[in-house]
């Protein structure tokens, strides 16, 4: 817990300002039990505080944007001990006002890398900053139903790379839970490609680790539909993530 401290800030948001932001940016806050929100807004507190925040071309941070993006990683990681040590290496979340133009080599996924110019509204690196355009976490995390959310998406992936590698499988708990992972993703990425899949949308069929991303999305925003279409993936992500939120 080195990088987050927990003590609070002069400038630090009161329990009611920040509960109430909480509430209009993480609409899923109000399906929690008690023990849960109550952990929620401590674990919003500390990255709210704790992390850096940048804004990308002269645009302006304001306690709504780092509430947005702290609460929805805060619900990734609310179901670990001691979760926020998976943020640990995240140096800074860069908030940009709309579409972010990507240049120089980077990481697709997978092992691979590219150095063609791209427009994303997100993007996370290991080991560095996560980047976010504004504009569509807003209108997604006011928007559930529509089972995208890119704060979801790039937190998802530092999870992902928490073992050192961007390849759709985060770090797990032993080799049961990593053989009934594989059996649950293979199948569900191979649906999404062969354009079967109801629930996932294409994006996810891009490499393994967009599916993890995806499949955390829809996860967190339409539980019951996953749960319904693709049981088996529901119930890995369920048990990694060591929340039900369907059953919320």
């Amino acid at each position: 817990m080195a990088l987050f401290s927990r003590s609070r800030r002069r400038d630090a948001l009161s329990p009611e300002v920040l509960t109430a932001l909480m509430r209009t940016w993480l609409p899923a806050m109000a399906r929690l039990q008690p023990d849960e929100r109550e952990r929620l807004v401590e674990l919003t507190d500390v990255l709210v505080a704790g992390l850096r925040w940048e804004a990308a071309n002269g645009f302006e941070v304001t306690d709504d944007m780092r509430v947005a993006v702290s609460a929805h990683a805060a619900l990734l990681v609310l179901g670990f001990d001691d979760g926020l040590d998976s943020y640990l290496s995240v140096t800074s979340v860069i908030i940009h006002p709309s579409t972010i133009e990507i240049h120089g080599t980077r990481s697709v996924g997978g092992g691979m890398l590219t150095d063609t110019a791209d427009s994303v509204i997100g993007e996370a690196h290991h080991r560095g900053p996560i980047l976010v355009s504004w504009d569509a976490a807003a209108s997604q995390a006011r928007n559930p139903q529509w089972g995208e959310n890119v704060l979801l998406h790039e937190f998802a992936h530092r999870l992902d790379m928490l073992d050192g590698v961007s390849d759709g499988t985060p770090p797990l708990a032993d080799a049961d839970q990593l053989r009934a992972w594989v059996g649950a993703c293979t199948p569900a990425l191979q649906r999404v490609r062969d354009g079967e899949s109801t629930v996932l949308r294409p994006y996810a069929a891009t490499n393994p680790t967009e599916f993890f991303a995806v499949a955390t999305e829809v996860f967190f925003t339409q539980a019951t539909r996953l749960r319904e279409h693709e049981p088996a993936l529901y119930r890995v992500l369920r048990d990694y993530y060591r929340q039900d939120p369907a059953g919320r």
